[in-house]
């Protein structure tokens, strides 16, 4: 349903760490910017599985999930479109110009 909030789905879902390449390509894409044992710890990726992923299940197992994930995040690159509209580091901004920004390659308000 457009416009639903889709967190914490399923409370009981379990996080299957990982390890070797599919560790090493989140963690260069989608890094734990605040713990720097990510390998020993993912709680990041734990969190946002559980939060997240849980509410695609039917659609996307955790695997899928955060390949899909990833995909998005290429397509979407954020840094240049937010370069492009004017948004640079270290600088602050209304939250407005960031979803407009946003908004010009996803065609949809960001949630």
């Amino acid at each position: 349903i457009q416009g639903t909030v889709l967190n914490n789905c399923d409370n009981q879902a379990k996080y299957t760490a990982v390890t070797g390449n599919k560790f090493d390509k989140r963690d260069k894409h989608w890094p734990d910017l605040i713990l720097s044992e990510a390998l020993k710890n993912q709680g990041f990726w734990e969190y946002e599985f559980k939060k997240h992923g849980t509410c695609c299940s039917d659609l996307f197992n955790e695997e899928k999930y955060f390949d899909l994930a990833l995909r998005l995040k290429d397509r979407f690159d954020l840094l240049t479109t937010f370069r492009n509209n004017g948004i640079i580091p270290q600088s602050s901004y209304t939250a407005h110009k960031i979803v407009k920004s946003i908004r010009t390659v996803t065609q949809v308000i960001p949630n």
